[in-house]
């Protein structure tokens, strides 16, 4: 009978795992598999290089967009400063027909919608303005709604109006704002003849002044004004 070497099994067994001969075979099967799939390795890298030239080529246009955008914005501000509103009209409603997405786009409806309501046209105001100001979150979608409830007001929705300041007074974090916003509100139902529920406004303006604040008497003039036409 034959006999085994005491160390053969052993050294068979360290054999097989040797990190080495491991890495070899990985190798070696990776390599078997290229071989046996070149077509689709050729697709998969020809769909990498498109998917990576696509994302250069968009972030490019983006970049080129954008500096058009603040270039077309600028030519926009020459015409408003030379009193040319009409030319500042047509030029608006073009770059928001071309430029729409891009972070100048809230300016220009903030621009064009103040336009429109400096000549009397508050329905294209609120058609500018609504996708802007409607639900404000940030500061120029806030200035955004302060106009659009100036366009509701001229064309004579007064509870739109009061809506929107009412939106505005609850959802800014900036007190000049709230306050601006709820005295709106409260002209409004005062001129309504809602003298209760403007009341009700200016005293939350009230609330939110200090004591020694400079506009705080026009406030209390005002509460006081609205207490005695009541009462005759």
């Amino acid at each position: 009978m034959t006999k085994r070497h005491p160390g053969a099994r052993r050294t068979h067994h360290q054999h097989d795992n040797d990190p080495d001969d491991i890495f070899l075979a990985k190798v070696l099967h990776i390599g078997k598999w290229a071989n046996a799939n070149q077509q689709l390795l050729t697709v998969m890298g020809v769909l990498a290089f498109i998917l990576v030239a696509g994302v250069v080529y968009y972030r490019n246009y983006q970049e080129t967009l954008v500096a058009q955008a603040a270039q077309q914005l600028e030519s926009v501000h020459q015409s408003i400063a030379i009193q040319d509103r009409e030319g500042a009209k047509n030029e608006l409603v073009t770059f928001l027909e071309r430029f729409s997405g891009t972070a100048y786009e809230g300016e220009a409806r903030l621009l064009l919608g103040d336009l429109y309501l400096q000549s009397d046209d508050p329905q294209q105001a609120r058609v500018v303005l609504e996708p802007l100001g409607a639900s404000p979150r940030d500061p120029i979608e806030f200035q955004g709604a302060a106009l659009l409830g100036a366009a509701y007001e001229q064309d004579d929705l007064w509870s739109e109006a009061e809506a929107i300041y009412l939106r505005i007074a609850d959802r800014s974090e900036l007190d000049f704002q709230v306050r601006a916003a709820l005295a709106s509100a409260a002209r409004i139902r005062a001129d309504q003849g809602d003298s209760s529920g403007a009341i009700e406004l200016y005293e939350r303006v009230l609330s939110d002044l200090e004591e020694n604040a400079a506009d705080r008497g026009q406030f209390e003039m005002r509460i006081q004004e609205l207490r005695t036409a009541a009462t005759t």
